[in-house]
């Protein structure tokens, strides 16, 4: 609650709404890509070997795929949007999209800085892969709370609840992917 002093403690370090400008077609943008770029990296990593790791074959993989999906995320948005408004993005929007879309890189970062050290030998590529593996199903089972703060609204257990079956769901897509892609 805000006070007439203005914002109190807690108001000021707890924040329900990550950007108020944000519209809600912008929020949902970012939160598709959020959990597309993790069900994509984690789908990448599920089939690589301490080898891959070792010989930096992982993190290259993971890194190109990453990016890629990034590419390919922006291009079919673009491409989406020129079909829906009949008419080519302006540069104010195509910024907007690149933005919207670096989720799908995010997913990336920490698992690329983990098989980066399993690269020069500094952990074991299982390690790497494992921790990766975990934090993106962290990532994916805190959804529901990204979705809760974009909205503006307190988390509650059930958003708990309903992000730990959205990770297992994202996770099943993912072991569908590396199954039969691979």
């Amino acid at each position: 609650m805000i006070s007439k002093e203005g914002p109190n403690l807690r108001d000021r370090v707890v924040r329900y709404r990550a950007d108020g400008d944000l519209s809600g077609e912008r929020a949902a943008a970012r939160i598709s890509a959020y959990l597309y770029g993790n069900i994509i990296v984690f789908a990448t990593l599920v089939p690589l070997t301490d080898e891959d790791a070792a010989h930096g074959h992982a993190l290259t993989l993971v890194l190109g795929v990453a990016v890629s999906t990034y590419l390919a995320h922006v291009f079919s948005e673009i491409v989406g949007h020129n079909a829906r408004a009949g008419a080519p993005m302006t540069r104010h929007e195509i910024r907007h999209e690149l933005r919207d879309s670096q989720p799908v890189v995010s997913s990336a970062v920490l698992p690329c800085l983990l098989l980066a050290a399993a690269w020069a030998h500094w952990i074991e590529g299982s390690a790497a892969t494992l921790i990766s593996e975990i934090y993106l199903l962290v990532r994916m089972a805190l959804v529901g709370f990204l979705v809760e703060r974009l909205r503006s609204q307190k988390p509650s257990f059930r958003t708990l609840l309903a992000g730990l079956a959205l990770a297992a769901v994202a996770a099943a897509i993912s072991l569908l992917k590396a199954v039969l892609g691979h």
